[in-house]
């Protein structure tokens, strides 16, 4: 599967999952997720 690699910050609530932010990852948050 190719595809975009996200950096996503979010929280969680009682009954839920709340995204605060989401981006594409850089370069090298890219190669540390690959190691």
């Amino acid at each position: 599967m190719c595809g975009r690699l996200l950096v996503v910050c979010h929280t969680e609530r009682r009954d839920a999952v709340r995204i605060i932010s989401a981006r594409r990852a850089t370069p090298h948050e890219r190669n540390r997720h690959e190691e």
